[in-house]
C-alpha cells in the first residue's frame, strides 16, 4: 500500500480508535471538509476532534477495524467495522461503514461515506422492526 493508505489506517487507530485528538492535526488539513448522512462533523480539525470525542461518548469503547481497503492515487475506500457499548447496557454492537478519503500532502482533505444505522439503531434499542420484517 501507498502512502495515502498509511495516513487512513494510522488515522483509523489514532484518532477514531485510540481517541487520541490532541494529533488530528496530523491526519487531517485544515481545510478538511466531509459529507456523511446524519452525522455532523462540524468545520475542520475542531470538527473532526469533537466528532471523535462525541462518539466515544455516545458509543463507549468505540473502535473501527478496516475489513477492507482499496486505494487508488490519492483516493482511499475503506470498508470498517465500528463497535463499542451500547452506553445504556454495555452490551457490545457493531456495525459497518463505508469511508472515501482523499490525501494530499500526507493528510485527510475529503472525507464521505455511509453507516449503516438501521443496524445501530436496532442494536441501541432506537428502533424496532415489525413483526413481518424479521420474520417472526
Amino acid at each position: 500500500m501507498g502512502a495515502a493508505a498509511d495516513v487512513v489506517r494510522e488515522a483509523c487507530q489514532v484518532i477514531w480508535s485510540d481517541g487520541d485528538t490532541s494529533r488530528v492535526a496530523e491526519f487531517y488539513a485544515e481545510d478538511f471538509t466531509a459529507d456523511y448522512p446524519m452525522t455532523d462533523w462540524g468545520q475542520g480539525l475542531a470538527g473532526v476532534a469533537a466528532l471523535a470525542q462525541k462518539v466515544r461518548e455516545d458509543l463507549p469503547g468505540y473502535a473501527e477495524e478496516i475489513d477492507e481497503l482499496i486505494e487508488a492515487g490519492d483516493e482511499v475506500v475503506v470498508r470498517l467495522t465500528i463497535s463499542g457499548n451500547n452506553p445504556h447496557t454495555g452490551a457490545p454492537v457493531s456495525f459497518r461503514d463505508v469511508t472515501m478519503l482523499t490525501v494530499r500532502d500526507g493528510r485527510i482533505v475529503r472525507q464521505r461515506g455511509l453507516s449503516d444505522h438501521l443496524s445501530l439503531f436496532l442494536q441501541l434499542g432506537i428502533v424496532t422492526l415489525p413483526a413481518a420484517a424479521t420474520g417472526g
